[in-house]
């Protein structure tokens, strides 16, 4: 037999109203008495049915988290970060994977929004259409939206137009002309504002330095891992005239896999080639060489995204919450 919470608050001597209170840390409750009523909670192992009050309050005390895939060591510190911040919440997590399939996102969309499956969305790379996110707003489901911009949802995001300014002023004041960019799809579904930013801030920075743009400079990735930094080396040195800096604006694990075929061809870390990644991974600065990288708190965005969003299901939130997070740049040894 399941305990209730009114064993709980018949154990602990006490209102199964107390013991609610207690559960969700009301002030008004004095410290023995919380004391008391957590001992007993612990004593049955009473778990409080989140399902049961959802259907009660209309709420599922859950927070939905969309991504194309999970498996990207930017969504991986992204997770840590909401791990981190949700603690003791009674909030719940839910993955939902577009895996990157025409169609599921809006499937996905639709399961959230209509199956009444969340209290908030936390979108990444990921932007609904103007008529759904109109149906979120109606609805009262909040979305945020990380790495996107649209109006009427909370966005959090990193200056990747900096970032990527930063990493190119930095190679180009080393006396580097002639710079790579391996960087995200531009177009296409599911691609993000950001890899668009990045390319926007280094040609930026090409054009303060009076450096010609050229598109033989330029490698699009889908999958941000290793493979792409070897791949993207290769095309640099099949297409480009003369190439003497890589900014991965990828990512840092794209770097490494760069950092691998440069090896493999005998280049020499930065004599005959100077490497920046994007990310600031802990691995990158234990590399050879360590990594000089754009540092981006994607850990941080994580802490802020599950804020907003628990927040926003609360109904503390009456406007659109904009924040936008800065990079630095990180020097290392490749660069």
């Amino acid at each position: 037999m399941s305990i209730t919470i009114k064993d709980v608050a018949k154990k602990a001597g006490v209102s199964h109203t107390t013991v609610s209170m207690v559960i969700h840390d009301d002030k008004r409750i004095t410290p023995e008495t919380k004391k008391k009523v957590q001992a007993i909670i612990a004593e049955l192992k009473y778990h409080p049915n989140y399902l049961a009050r959802g259907l009660v309050q209309g709420k599922t005390n859950t927070i939905a988290i969309m991504a194309t895939f999970f498996s990207s060591y930017f969504e991986m510190n992204f997770l840590k970060g909401i791990e981190l911040q949700s603690g003791e919440s009674e909030y719940q997590i839910n993955q939902y994977s577009t895996r990157g399939k025409a169609g599921v996102k809006e499937q996905v969309l639709e399961q959230i929004l209509y199956g009444k499956r969340a209290d908030a969305l936390i979108s990444l790379s990921i932007k609904p259409d103007k008529a759904m996110l109109e149906e979120f707003r109606k609805n009262g489901l909040p979305i945020i939206l990380i790495e996107e911009e649209m109006k009427g949802a909370h966005t959090l995001k990193t200056d990747n137009y900096k970032g990527g300014f930063l990493a190119t002023e930095y190679l180009l004041k080393k006396g580097r002309k002639n710079i790579g960019i391996i960087v995200g799809e531009i177009n296409g579904d599911e691609v993000g504002t950001s890899p668009a930013e990045r390319l926007k801030g280094y040609r930026r920075a090409l054009e303060e330095f009076n450096v010609e743009f050229d598109s033989d400079y330029v490698y699009e990735v889908k999958d941000f891992d290793y493979k792409d930094g070897k791949e993207g080396l290769a095309k640099f040195l099949s297409t480009a005239k003369k190439i003497d800096a890589v900014f991965c604006a990828a990512g840092d694990y794209t770097a490494m896999g760069l950092l691998e075929e440069a090896r493999k061809r005998g280049l020499k870390i930065p004599r005959d080639l100077s490497v920046v990644g994007y990310d600031d991974l802990e691995m990158s600065a234990v590399v050879n060489p360590p990594l000089t990288t754009i540092k981006q708190s994607i850990t941080e965005l994580g802490k802020e995204a599950f804020k907003i969003a628990v927040d926003a299901a609360n109904g503390k939130l009456k406007e659109p919450k904009n924040i936008v997070l800065q990079p630095e740049l990180i020097i290392r040894e490749s660069a």
